[in-house]
């Protein structure tokens, strides 16, 4: 059962490229490239369509196993992967509603529907397995990571997609799908915050020697995606009055601690990329789709808080994920090919 468990835990980490490439969609349009946003949307709803169907094939044999293991509660570590399905989709609803809003896409009107309806029911279903596991297993604070980090990002998500479709609906359907993203949004920045605790007493006490790197860019990440959520839903009707002003100081807060983690994650995978790294086997994906939510966390706050620095600071960053998109993907089918026909 473990094994089967593991396998269910890899089979969504490649949920991050489905991530990445929606996020360089959202950020395409945000830069001024709108003909690569529509091709990358395109891109990330193929990806998530095969991924799951590549996986089912490939495990066809084991599958009662995986089904059990989909059921069986394990350790919290075994959980926070698996965000990464439900965070891609919700943001392939966000642009998919996105194309509807702006006219370019009429057709995906339905499909935003239905990657909202998926991106709710396994946020979900996600969320309430990894409490449930927090409350029944013992937790090691040592195999805390920044996969963690994941399962806010993925309440922040679901709200980014409703606030979206909200824009397209009208009546009580869109102060509903509003009101909604707006509950979500708030749950999930607190759940950062959590987070965040727990992983600072983790490193304090632990430090970071001997662990994955990569899935700590989504500490960095997740902040910006909850400024980036926070700018969204202050732009809808229900965040009024009062709260208006409490969600814009929860934005400036939240921005600011984004570009302070950015320096040293960025600092870091330098280091490592000079000196430690080997350049064999595939690119991980959590630092594309952090640096295109912390972009868009920069362009949403600039445009609440109405900050030119902000701005210019996403823009640069929109254009720098971009690029770190287009190098992941090209190594990534290279070793795709390499390993699939050797080096002929």
């Amino acid at each position: 059962m473990a094994a089967a468990s593991s396998m269910v835990l890899r089979e969504g980490l490649p949920y991050g490229a489905v991530m990445a490439t929606a996020g360089a969609s959202a950020l395409a349009s945000r830069c001024g490239l709108q003909v690569l946003a529509t091709p990358l949307l395109v891109l990330a709803v193929l990806q998530a369509l095969w991924l799951p169907l590549a996986g089912s094939w490939r495990h066809r044999r084991e599958w009662r196993a995986v089904c059990r293991a989909c059921y069986a509660i394990g350790p919290a570590h075994e959980h926070s992967g698996i965000h990464t399905v439900p965070l891609g989709l919700a943001v392939i609803a966000g642009g998919l509603a996105t194309l509807v809003a702006s006219g370019d896409g009429p057709w995906s009107r339905v499909l935003a529907l239905v990657f909202l309806a998926a991106t709710w029911l396994l946020t979900v279903v996600c969320v309430v397995r990894f409490v449930w596991s927090l409350a029944c297993r013992s937790m090691p604070l040592h195999r805390v990571d920044g996969a963690w980090f994941l399962v806010p990002a993925a309440l922040l998500g679901a709200g980014i997609a409703a606030s979206a479709v909200a824009r397209l609906e009208s009546g009580h359907a869109a102060s509903l799908l509003a009101t909604l993203a707006l509950a979500t949004v708030l749950c999930g920045w607190l759940g950062y915050w959590a987070v965040a605790g727990v992983a600072l007493v983790r490193i304090r006490r632990f430090g970071l020697g001997g662990v994955a790197q990569a899935p700590w860019w989504i500490a960095m990440g997740c902040a910006g995606l909850a400024a980036a959520a926070l700018g969204l839903v202050l732009q809808a009707p229900v965040a009024d009055g009062w709260l208006q002003a409490w969600l814009k100081g929860a934005l400036a807060v939240t921005v600011v601690v984004a570009i302070v983690l950015c320096v040293p994650v960025l600092i870091g995978s330098a280091r490592f990329l000079l000196h430690r790294c080997r350049y064999c086997g595939f690119a991980a994906w959590p630092p594309t789709f952090s640096t295109a939510v912390f972009a868009l966390g920069c362009l949403e706050a600039g445009v609440v808080l109405k900050s030119p620095v902000l701005h210019w600071l996403g823009l640069g960053a929109g254009y720098a994920t971009l690029v770190l998109w287009a190098v992941t993907f090209a190594w990534n089918t290279r070793c795709t090919c390499v390993s699939r026909f050797g080096h002929r």
